[in-house]
C-alpha cells in the first residue's frame, strides 16, 4: 500500500542516488534550498526514473517560488507515476501561485481521489474554488446602473 500512494524511493534509485537524496532532504529541512535543489538535481541525474526524487525537487522550487520549474518536475512524475498524489499535489500548489486556478483544481481533485484522507487536497481544493468563483464575479458585466435614490420625505431645512 505505501508502495502505491507514496511509491518507493529505493527501487527506482541507485545507491549514489539514495545518498545525495538523503542529504538534500537534510538540507530541504535546514531551509538550505539552493543546496537541496543542488543535491536533487545530482540525485535524479543518477536515477531519471525516480517520480519520488522528482517530487522532492518540486518542493524546493515551490521553496524558491519557481513555479514553472515546480510545474515541470510535478508533470515528469506524474508521467512516471500516475497514482503519485504529491506529485499532484505539488503541481496544484505551483498552478495556484500562478493563478491557474482551473488547472490546479483539476489536480488537486485528482490527487483527492488518490488519497482522499489528505486534508491538504480538500483546503487548497476550497481555495481554488474561492478565487474561481471571484474570477467569474469579476467577469461579470456591472450591473445597469441604478435608479436615483429620492431623498426620504422627511427632511430637515
Amino acid at each position: 500500500l505505501d508502495q502505491l500512494l507514496c511509491g518507493n524511493t529505493q527501487s527506482m534509485t541507485t545507491p549514489e542516488a539514495l545518498a545525495l537524496s538523503n542529504e538534500a532532504n537534510a538540507l530541504f529541512v535546514d531551509e538550505d534550498y539552493d543546496g537541496a535543489l543542488d543535491l536533487y538535481t545530482q540525485a535524479i541525474a543518477a536515477a531519471p526514473q525516480s517520480a519520488d526524487l522528482l517530487v522532492a525537487r518540486a518542493a524546493v522550487y515551490l521553496k524558491l517560488d519557481d513555479f514553472p520549474s515546480a510545474i515541470g518536475d510535478a508533470n515528469k512524475a506524474i508521467q512516471l507515476q500516475p497514482s503519485n498524489a504529491k506529485a499532484l499535489l505539488r503541481k496544484g500548489i505551483a498552478c495556484f501561485s500562478m493563478e491557474e486556478y482551473a488547472t490546479a483544481k483539476t489536480a488537486f481533485e485528482k490527487g483527492r481521489e488518490l488519497d482522499p484522507n489528505n486534508n491538504q487536497f480538500k483546503t487548497w481544493l476550497r481555495k481554488c474554488n474561492a478565487e474561481l468563483e471571484d474570477e467569474m464575479v469579476g467577469d461579470e458585466p456591472p450591473p445597469p446602473a441604478a435608479a436615483p435614490q429620492h431623498a426620504p420625505a422627511t427632511q430637515s431645512a
